[in-house]
């Protein structure tokens, strides 16, 4: 589909994300102090945790919402956000435009020694509210822009696709439409669909297509439990994401999702939420008592296998926990651009810690470039 982007919305974007002082202040901070020696192998390095919306997908929408089954709110004046939309029965979103800007990314990418980054959607706007169709037809758009956006820099990034998750047997083919014709290298799964966790077996056709494709699914907490109770001070982002994370995590190993599809590759965003570092209270929960009501096979542990996570712990002796927790194989260079609670010097800390250099090597590149065939 050939998409038609005005210059206004491109010089919107760009002003409004170049008055971005988050970015300005990830392009000053302390890479600048860093020693290059120190760093130089970090520009290897790959995140996987980088969010974008593609301006196209704008376009479309603004000439064909109503048919998609989302709506556009134009700016009231050259100060306000460009990227209002919504989805049926949802509240009106406001994505940071940073989001659809590219320039500022590749300046900062290269500041915090980022060589590649998976571009992925931003879980907000997955569109799982929509219909089965419909939400097809948003997956595909929103694949088709960040496959744009590879395109024309196939050297910095790779693309992760989404898929309309509401409806499994689509997302199912959606999924092998990114992977084989698309050339998408993983897929990204919001913690939940609207609510619905993911231990139904109604999600089994999706499941058995990613271990068919052997696909790395990346996912990222929406919908989280109990938002209404926990927005005052920043902490439905600061304990309810990883907490989500946690809870969905849980469902699918308790459920036997890893069982019935043992070759699952499942990546956790935000260091794994809470489950790396409370797993022996899931394997307690498993053992006293609950192993006879619980479908999985084994207690959670056992599943480590089928797990990976980024590296968004912001500490250094945190990451070296995870490390001895889940193995260095397990581990991957997340930034979360572009949010204020990113951590632009995510491969620094990589390059910081105490481990072998090998370990190093797989966390900053060698992981991602495997899981996700780069």
């Amino acid at each position: 589909m050939a998409y038609k982007i005005s210059s206004y919305s491109r010089r919107e974007f760009l002003r409004l994300a170049a008055k971005s002082a988050v970015v300005s202040s990830w392009l000053s901070s302390g890479c600048a102090t860093v020693s290059p020696g120190r760093l130089a192998n970090t520009s290897r390095a790959i995140d996987i945790h980088h969010h974008y919306i593609p301006l196209e997908l704008i376009e479309e929408v603004k000439r064909n919402g109503k048919a998609l089954g989302v709506e556009y709110f134009p700016p009231k004046d050259a100060k306000d956000n460009p990227l209002q939309i919504s989805f049926p029965k949802g509240n009106r979103l406001r994505p940071d435009p940073r989001m659809a800007e590219v320039n500022n990314r590749l300046d900062a990418m290269t500041k915090g020694n980022i060589g590649i980054a998976t571009v992925e959607v931003h879980t907000a706007c997955v569109g799982y509210e929509l219909d089965g169709s419909r939400g097809e037809t948003w997956s595909k758009l929103y694949n088709e822009g960040i496959m744009n956006l590879v395109k024309r820099h196939p050297d910095r990034f790779a693309g992760i696709a989404t898929v309309p998750l509401q409806d499994p047997p689509r997302a199912a083919r959606v999924l092998e439409h990114a992977i084989r014709d698309l050339k998408m290298s993983g897929v990204t799964i919001a913690s939940n669909v609207v609510g619905k966790y993911f231990d139904s077996k109604d999600f089994d056709p999706f499941w058995q297509k990613a271990e068919e494709l052997d696909v790395l699914m990346i996912m990222h907490p929406e919908w989280v439990l109990g938002s209404d109770k926990i927005g005052a001070y920043g902490l439905r982002i600061v304990c309810g994401n990883p907490a989500d994370t946690t809870l969905s995590v849980g469902y699918m190993i308790y459920s036997g999702v890893f069982d019935r599809f043992p070759n699952l590759k499942l990546a956790l965003l935000h260091g794994g939420g809470f489950f790396p570092y409370h797993l022996g209270r899931f394997d307690s929960g498993f053992r006293s008592g609950g192993a006879a009501r619980i479908p999985a096979k084994q207690p959670p542990s056992k599943y480590l296998k089928n797990l990976y996570f980024d590296n968004l712990l912001y500490r250094v002796e945190t990451i070296e926990y995870l490390q001895r927790m889940v193995g260095a194989e397990h581990i991957m260079v997340g930034t979360d651009y572009p949010f204020d609670l990113g951590d632009w010097m995510a491969a620094q800390k990589i390059q910081t810690m105490n481990c072998t250099e090998s370990d190093r090597e797989a966390m900053l590149h060698g992981n991602a470039r495997k899981l996700l065939r780069l």
